[in-house]
C-alpha cells in the first residue's frame, strides 16, 4: 500500500503543477462568444435582417429578372445552394463562403459576375456587412 501512495502523490502534484502553469500562460479555459444585443445570439437572422434588405432593394426587379423572386415567400429557396441562371455552375449563395457566392459579388460590385446589384447601388455598408455575416454563418433560414 505504501509503495502505491508515493507514485500517486507524485502524479497528483505534477498534474496540479502542469495545469496551473497552463492556466497562467494560456488565459481562461473558456471563451464567451459575443452576443447580439438585440436577440442575444451572434447570428444574423434571414427573416429579420437579410430579407428586408432584399425586399427594399431587390424585389422591384426580382421577380421577374434573373429567374428569381426575392420576395417574402420565395427569397431563401431561390438563393441558397441554387445554381445561378446567368453564371452556371456557380451558386447564388454558398453557405459559409461569400467569395464563392454570386450574390455577394453582385452586391459588392466586384465585376466578376457582371453588373452590380442593385443597379442604383443604394445598399449601405451596414446592410452589406449583414449579408456577408449571414452567408459566413451558414446562410441559415432563420
Amino acid at each position: 500500500m505504501k509503495d502505491l501512495l508515493f507514485p500517486v502523490a507524485v502524479i497528483a502534484i505534477l498534474t496540479l503543477l502542469l495545469t496551473q502553469g497552463c492556466a497562467k500562460d494560456e488565459g481562461p479555459f473558456y471563451v464567451q462568444p459575443p452576443l447580439d444585443t438585440i436577440n442575444g445570439f451572434d447570428t444574423v437572422s434571414f427573416a429579420d435582417v437579410v430579407l428586408p434588405i432584399f425586399i427594399q432593394h431587390c424585389w422591384v426587379c426580382h421577380p421577374p429578372n434573373g429567374g428569381m423572386d426575392l420576395g417574402l415567400h420565395n427569397a431563401y429557396a431561390e438563393l441558397v445552394n441554387v445554381t445561378s441562371t446567368g453564371y452556371p455552375p456557380e451558386k447564388r449563395v454558398v453557405p459559409y463562403d461569400p467569395m464563392a457566392s454570386v450574390l455577394w459579388h453582385k452586391v459588392i460590385s466586384s465585376g466578376e459576375f457582371g453588373l452590380a446589384m442593385p443597379p442604383n447601388g443604394v445598399i449601405t455598408t451596414e446592410e452589406l456587412l449583414s449579408i456577408r455575416s449571414w452567408i459566413e454563418q451558414g446562410a441559415m433560414d432563420n
